[in-house]
């Protein structure tokens, strides 16, 4: 029993003596200490460097208590070796009272960090490397509370300026986890999600400005797992984000944010064809016309046969959407429904107008000339020139392999189909027509191609 007591004063006394900080200690006007101290100070950071660099970690105890108890705002490098040192520490001893006191260090470190140097690294950049430092020393026991709250309080520092970016997604693992462990959080689990989503499309645009594509690219990354993560949670099913935004329509029908939210949310997930989803939209639309509103109005149109309606929206939200890649998806839809009505000439214009959007995109020319193939029957009255119709079908493939690689499997399937079609060569030589020649194609197609034959 002598022994224990004996062990646990001398553990607080080690820990009071890390703790402590000298009375006339002046951070500011001298962070190195005075006199004899300073000297002592910087042959200290001097010991504690070399050996933390070479990871002699046990060596670097000393001078690392040293400077931290006597001369702590001199240099942050206190800061930076101090949670790799009793990390390292931590994981070589299996003495659960020594685990928790180094533990315990560990967070302190980063306190101090933005006691000292809260002027020089964001608040936010050093919850999150305490909340990371947290989760690699306490690994499988790990209270997500402790996470959520690190990540959301340096998120809220920071918002999309997060650094580093994937604290946005281990803050909704944590928000995740805390919902399946109480259903309860629900609500604050939907919540978190749309107010990350948020914060990282912000990143995304910011870094995308400055032309950083890589770190575009990995925060896009992390938002995409984000959003899995969201729909296989079950939390964002249709049913129950309807249920969640129904509950607070009420007094929000011109919030616009609140509007805003809840049309991307169920858009996010699918959940377009509900009259909710319409009303939403539609209330949003009135107050300021979006990109989401209009497609939201788009959807109820086709849904009640109203195509006219439909194409006036699909034109309203490509012309509203920031994203032209979306923008030009828009288009494409719009393309597709009215092709689907035999509507060739508008359905033709509509995938021109998508490529103004996305000029890089073959999608469109495959798709007018599918329309071009689908009304070969009726351009020509001598049903022996259909096969022209054909080659003008060609002429938009070859176009589309040429500008876009990635749909090169599917051009040269069609062009392969569509030969099949050419004119026969003895029925072009009755016609006065020549392999090779450009001849005219009448009717609602009216271009000029090249005569191919088989």
């Amino acid at each position: 029993m002598k022994k224990l007591i004996l062990s646990i004063i001398l553990a607080s006394t080690a820990i009071l003596g890390v703790n402590a900080q000298k009375a006339d200690y002046d951070p500011v006007n001298a962070p190195y200490g005075h006199g004899q101290d300073s000297v002592k100070c910087v042959m200290n950071l001097s010991l504690m460097s070399t050996a933390a660099k070479a990871e002699n970690y046990k060596d670097a105890v000393k001078s690392w208590e040293a400077v931290y108890k006597n001369c702590p705002a001199s240099s942050k490098n206190i800061y930076i070796y101090g949670p790799r040192i009793f990390k390292s520490l931590f994981a070589e001893t299996t003495d659960v009272a020594k685990k928790k006191e180094y533990l315990d260090l560990v967070m302190e470190i980063y306190d101090k960090r933005m006691h000292y140097y809260g002027n020089e690294d964001s608040k936010g950049t050093i919850l999150a490397r305490k909340a990371y430092d947290y989760q690699e020393m306490i690994g499988d026991d790990v209270d997500h509370k402790v996470v959520y709250d690190l990540l959301g309080e340096a998120i809220e520092d920071m918002k999309s300026d997060m650094s580093p970016s994937d604290a946005y997604g281990h803050y909704m693992i944590s928000s995740l986890m805390l919902f399946l462990q109480d259903r309860s959080f629900k609500d604050q689990y939907i919540s978190d999600y749309f107010r990350i989503l948020g914060y990282m499309e912000e990143a995304i645009e910011k870094v995308r400005a400055n032309n950083d594509i890589a770190n575009a690219d990995y925060i896009t990354a992390v938002k995409a797992n984000v959003e899995s993560a969201f729909v296989n949670s079950g939390a964002g099913d249709c049913e129950t984000l309807q249920e969640y935004y129904l509950a607070k329509y009420k007094g929000n029908e011109t919030n616009e944010e609140f509007l805003s939210k809840a049309v991307g949310a169920l858009s996010q997930i699918g959940c377009t064809e509900s009259e909710f989803y319409f009303d939403l939209s539609e209330s949003l639309h009135k107050l300021t016309p979006t990109a989401g509103s209009a497609i939201g109005l788009a959807s109820r149109s086709l849904r009640n046969k109203d195509y006219q309606l439909a194409m006036k929206y699909y034109e309203e939200a490509a012309q509203l959407e920031n994203d032209a890649e979306k923008a030009g998806g828009y288009m494409m839809t719009l393309s597709r429904i009215l092709f689907s009505q035999k509507r060739y000439s508008q359905a033709r214009q509509a995938a021109y107008d998508a490529l103004k959007f996305a000029p890089n995109n073959g999608d469109p020319y495959i798709l007018i000339a599918q329309m071009y193939a689908s009304s070969a029957q009726g351009v020509f009255s001598e049903s022996e020139k259909r096969g022209l119709v054909f080659s003008a079908a060609v002429d938009k493939l070859l176009r589309a392999r040429a500008i876009d690689s990635s749909v090169s499997s599917e051009a040269n399937k069609l062009i392969g189909q569509y030969s099949n079609y050419y004119m026969d060569k003895e029925d072009a030589f009755m016609m006065g027509l020549k392999e090779g020649e450009s001849v005219f194609v009448p009717g609602w197609i009216g271009e000029t191609t090249t005569v191919r034959t088989k």
